[in-house]
């Protein structure tokens, strides 16, 4: 009898602790932000700085494998009526490397930069991305 007591003792502990082994699942949920991963851009900068006068210094800088031409369209955008519209377009496109910096005067409101950062091979633009520069307001 004391066998058997024993037995089912352990029976139940080996149950209990398989149980409690399986029982443990994490609410593991798939990542849906998944970002893709560049093979020919290596870097976008970008930069949007409002001096005195309504001045505004718009810098953008592309960078990519050096197998690759890198492209770069800049464009300085006035948020109007709630929405952002183009007012001035800059572009070009270099072996590996473009950077363009221009200097705009501006009326008074608020204004952004919008960047499309490209890798091309040949005439086929082989990989895009579109940046944001910060706002600024001029008062």
């Amino acid at each position: 009898m004391k066998k058997a007591v024993i037995c089912l003792m352990v029976a139940m502990f080996l149950c209990v602790g398989i149980t409690n082994g399986f029982a443990v699942s994490p609410n593991v949920e798939p990542d849906t932000n998944i970002s893709p991963k560049f093979i020919a851009i290596v870097s976008c900068i970008n930069n949007l700085t409002l001096n005195p006068g309504g001045l505004l210094t718009c810098e953008g800088e592309t960078l990519v494998n050096s197998a690759y031409k890198a492209g770069l369209t800049m464009e300085l955008q006035q948020y109007i009526n709630g929405d952002w519209e183009t007012i001035k377009t800059w572009s070009g496109s270099a072996p590996q490397i473009i950077y363009l910096g221009y200097n705009w005067y501006v009326v008074k409101g608020t204004y952004r930069l919008q960047l499309t950062h490209t890798a091309i091979d040949g005439s086929t633009v082989i990989e895009s991305v579109v940046k944001y520069s910060r706002t600024v307001t001029y008062n």
